[in-house]
């Protein structure tokens, strides 16, 4: 990552800190460039995490989604601190992710309660993300399903977009699993994709009332690049340009 594109990935944290009313919040931002600037990330890294920030601006923008200021901060929470802790070795990252956060919540709440009401719900948001469903309950009433579902088509949302960049993203998937030998790697990342193929829709948001005209084209367009991938695996390649 460039000094300038780090730098602008700092500042939009900065920024947002600054808007959730977190003081001082310069002290904070640095971990968050280190996280996702570590050598190891081919795909879970700065260009990740800005991609779905800017979708969620632009559905935002043109009313696809519609989310109080509160809602929108708790996405955005997620959205910076899912892929925290990231090793394509570990089993645990979403759940190293969740005590990363707790323990940058707890760390503001000693001059400020700021955050205090965002985390719970940021908690259960990164949580969501372990098996890419909703939980089957919410007793405590943080999730909605139109909240969790969205993010998590947010986290997916690579899948519906044009070829070339689909292509980089499949490649990088395929760097961050280079320990694997290929045939290992076709035969995992098949699984996985023929496991998006099998759900009713890959995005969950497709389901609730309002939203399935608004997802049609991402729903063709995801599934049109998965089976293109798939096809390329089952055929002995990997995914080029």
């Amino acid at each position: 990552m460039s000094l300038l594109a780090e730098y602008a990935f700092l500042h939009r944290y900065l920024e947002f800190l600054q808007s959730c009313g977190v003081p001082d919040p310069g002290q904070y931002s640095q971990p968050m460039g280190e996280a996702y600037g570590e050598p190891h990330r081919a795909y879970h890294n700065t260009t990740h995490i800005t991609f779905m920030l800017d979708k969620l601006a632009e559905d935002m923008r043109s009313g696809n989604i519609e989310l109080s200021d509160r809602e929108q901060k708790c996405i955005m929470f997620a959205i910076w601190w899912h892929d925290f802790v990231y090793n394509p070795q570990a089993k645990d990252n979403e759940l190293q992710s969740i005590v990363a956060w707790e323990n940058f919540v707890d760390q503001v709440s000693g001059t400020s309660s700021v955050l205090e009401s965002y985390k719970i719900p940021v908690s259960s948001l990164i949580n969501c993300t372990i098996s890419h469903t909703l939980p089957p309950s919410d007793p405590g009433g943080f999730l909605s399903p139109v909240l969790a579902s969205y993010f998590l088509d947010l986290d997916l949302a690579i899948l519906a977009a044009p070829r070339g960049v689909y292509i980089a993203y499949a490649n990088s998937i395929r760097s961050e699993y280079n320990n694997y030998s290929i045939m290992d790697y076709r035969n995992g990342r098949t699984k996985v994709l023929k496991g998006f193929l099998d759900r009713e829709t890959v995005f969950l948001t497709s389901t609730l009332e309002g939203f399935k005209e608004k997802t049609e084209n991402m729903e063709l367009v995801a599934r049109q690049n998965i089976g293109w991938e798939i096809e390329e695996l089952e055929s002995g390649r990997l995914p080029q340009n």
